[in-house]
């Protein structure tokens, strides 16, 4: 099997621009959820915090959504897929975030005005993408953290998301 994208975080790009600092936060996005769903365990994914909430399966299946959505904005050709499983959601959630921070890096950063985020009734623009489906992510990638910590299998010891590694 090859290995997952995201183990540690990709060096720092060159220059600071619009393209490379949006690739950065999608590069600690796709690392911290690379830590937070490792070793999860089936007892794990069923936690539901309280009556009426996602279950974690549930929440990680939502992300793969804004994953998805993310990739999609910025002119990615990956298809949906109607996935359930746990392997096959993180396998192609980090592949999805993986090939949008390489979209952006490889991007002119005044090209980023010409991608729109396009919602069922409107088209919005791609700062929404920030504050909507990315920032999003990150809010339930640190509930993963949190829920797995709560059932009592908290996230391996020694992940540096400061560095992006595990030490």
């Amino acid at each position: 099997m090859q290995e997952l994208p995201f183990k540690a975080i990709p060096p720092i790009p060159e220059k600071i621009n619009g393209t490379n600092i949006i690739s950065r936060m999608i590069d600690g996005l796709g690392f911290r959820y690379y830590w937070a769903t490792n070793g999860l365990t089936s007892s794990n994914l069923k936690f539901c915090p309280v009556e009426g909430s996602r279950d974690m399966i549930g929440l990680i299946s939502h992300i793969y959504d804004l994953s998805y959505g993310t990739n999609k904005v910025l002119g990615g050709n990956f298809k949906k897929k109607e996935l359930s499983e746990f392997k096959d959601l993180r396998e192609e959630t980090l592949a999805l975030y993986w090939d949008t921070s390489k979209r952006l890096k490889e991007m002119d950063p005044d090209d980023l005005e010409n991608y729109n985020y396009m919602g069922s009734a409107q088209n919005y623009p791609f700062w929404y993408l920030l504050n909507g489906q990315i920032a999003d992510a990150l809010t339930h990638v640190g509930q993963v953290v949190s829920w797995r910590r709560i059932d009592g299998n908290p996230q391996e010891t020694g992940v540096n998301v400061f560095l992006g590694k595990k030490m």
